[in-house]
């Protein structure tokens, strides 16, 4: 499949309405910034969904101008939080690397502010201090190593900031307490190894496929231009395809993306039920599905006629008020190469896979896939 050039996925930041660092709506979602900050790190865990265990907030005076940093450990509770696809599909290489989300910010507009990177350290219960270099550091916005800063995106009067990853690796033990310093003050961890349940009372928290699925691969559809141009078609409904490939309709569900009046994305959703086997969807599509037939997952095509840009990390699922994210590429079964990876659809082409859901999910009961506002319900 054809793709454009790989794009800078772009990252911001927001402080909250208490001038605390809150990461925004490119990267968190803040559900809750009226609340009062009785404690900057119980804060940001609340309103990022965050659990507290992972962050760590450090606040001290640079030249008369107090710089709050946060530190968010990277595991696989990082991403059953208020996370986004796109910061979801950024962190996600570093889960298992012993890494942190950092964001340094202010509450004043400046290009450059005097934060160093290279000034924090790290201090495992009585040993000794590691201080991490260049090579430990991944930029998120341009110029986070040279102390670049960037205007809030939720305007001037929210300050600025940058974001990077620092990777400790074997530096720390993260099963034992350790500390992480910027100059003398402290942001202590103790990351637990269990795992969040679902919120009560009606509140819904994304749950992360916390146990993902073993891999399985197929070989990538050599020819999809038939499909490609049946999925041109304008209008087309669930009822249309259902019958072209003859299915159930209860199997098939189609939805559309339409961003700026000029953008379009399409989707063609088909529960992969026993009666699929039965289908007119071509021998070399059925053998590719033949191992997740029967087990709830859900094939998807994903087209464009106009260039879109694409992510699966978008997707996520949602069943009794609790919405289950994905973290691991096992989820899916790439039917086109490249679509776990892929940042665009182009003009006139699709991308195709099947989702599986996560463990938790009973695919007995009625769910939605959702991709990014845009849902769809089985059955």
């Amino acid at each position: 499949m054809r793709t454009e050039p790989e794009r800078r996925p772009k990252h911001r930041l927001t402080i909250g309405s208490s001038g605390r660092a809150i990461l925004a709506s490119s990267l968190l979602v803040l559900l809750f910034a009226g609340l009062a900050a009785a404690d900057d790190r119980a804060q940001f865990a609340l309103e990022t969904g965050l659990d507290i265990d992972l962050v760590g907030v450090i606040q001290l005076d640079v030249g008369g101008t107090e710089l709050t940093v946060v530190f968010v450990f990277i595991n696989e509770r990082t991403f059953a939080s208020k996370i986004s696809p796109s910061l979801r599909a950024t962190l996600l290489p570093y889960v298992g690397r012993n890494a942190f989300y950092v964001n340094p910010n202010i509450k004043t507009v400046v290009s450059q502010f005097g934060f160093d990177p290279l000034a924090i350290s790290v201090r495992a219960g009585a040993g000794e201090t590691v201080r991490p270099g260049v090579e430990s550091w991944v930029e998120i916005t341009p110029g986070f190593l040279q102390g670049r800063f960037d205007v809030n995106p939720a305007g001037a009067s929210q300050g600025s900031g940058a974001e990077g990853i620092l990777i400790l690796g074997d530096a720390i033990d993260a099963d034992e307490p350790f500390d992480i310093y910027y100059g003398s003050e402290r942001a202590s961890f103790a990351v637990s190894s269990s795992v969040p349940q679902p919120t009560a009372a009606g509140r819904s928290t994304p749950t992360a496929a916390t146990t993902s699925h073993d891999p399985i691969e197929v070989s990538p559809l050599e020819d999809v231009t038939t499909l490609e141009e049946l999925l041109a078609l304008p209008g087309l409904a669930a009822e249309s395809i259902a019958a072209m490939f003859a299915l159930p309709a209860e199997l098939v569900r189609t939805a559309e993306v339409e961003y700026r009046s000029e953008v379009i994305l399409r989707f063609v959703f088909i529960r992969l039920e026993d009666a699929v086997q039965e289908s007119t969807l071509g021998d070399d599509l059925l053998d590719r599905l033949e191992p997740l037939v029967g087990t709830g997952a859900v094939m998807v095509w994903a087209y464009s006629p106009t260039g879109a840009d694409f992510s699966p990390w978008n997707f996520f699922v949602q069943q009794a008020q609790t919405n289950y994210v994905f973290f691991s590429s096992a989820s899916f079964v790439e039917l086109t190469a490249g679509f776990v990876r892929d940042k665009t659809i182009g003009a006139g082409e699709m991308a195709a896979a099947v989702i599986r859901l996560p463990r938790g999910v009973d695919p007995a009961v009625p769910f939605a896939i959702v991709y990014s506002a845009t849902k769809v319900t089985f059955p």
